[in-house]
């Protein structure tokens, strides 16, 4: 790919560009070839083998956490760690959240933060706006906050 972004691509017109790969590649690729104007950064669609691990950050003193989660119209209630990961304790519970590959990149656990905050370890699938709107994965999440509430009934 390298070699043919060097090249003179005047003569080339795409309407979108298919991209699967490591994040960093995928970002090196989008960049080159926007900066190239060779295609708009709304015609690129990607497939991520990873993402890259962000580091988590605890908002409160604590290290424990009160978890609700809202599944299947029953609630349930544990204490967790912040240093574990929200699905893997809920499977632990015998709560049977939803999930598939467990690397942030299916989609299969996305959850509503209804109430205090969970910060995601990986993500490749969800759009800045919807993380705004307080939706997760659940099996990159980690709760930062003293409480955190967790719907998967809503989404």
């Amino acid at each position: 790919m390298n070699f043919f972004l060097k090249q003179d691509c005047t003569d080339y017109a795409f309407a979108k560009a298919y991209l699967c790969g490591p994040e960093d590649m995928i970002t090196m690729t989008t960049d080159n070839l926007v900066e190239k104007e060779i295609i708009a950064k709304e015609n690129i669609h990607f497939e991520l083998f990873s993402t890259k691990e962000n580091k988590i950050e605890i908002t409160e003193d604590s290290h424990l956490t009160e978890v609700t989660v809202i599944l299947d119209d029953e609630e349930h209630t544990f204490t967790m760690k912040r240093s574990d990961n929200m699905l893997d304790v809920m499977l632990k519970n015998d709560i049977d959240a939803p999930y598939s590959c467990q690397g942030g990149i299916c989609s299969s656990c996305i959850c509503q933060i209804e109430e205090g905050s969970a910060q995601m370890a990986k993500n490749a699938i969800l759009t800045d706006s919807e993380i705004a709107e307080g939706l997760s994965l659940a099996c990159q999440a980690y709760p930062t906050s003293a409480k955190v509430k967790v719907n998967f009934d809503e989404v």
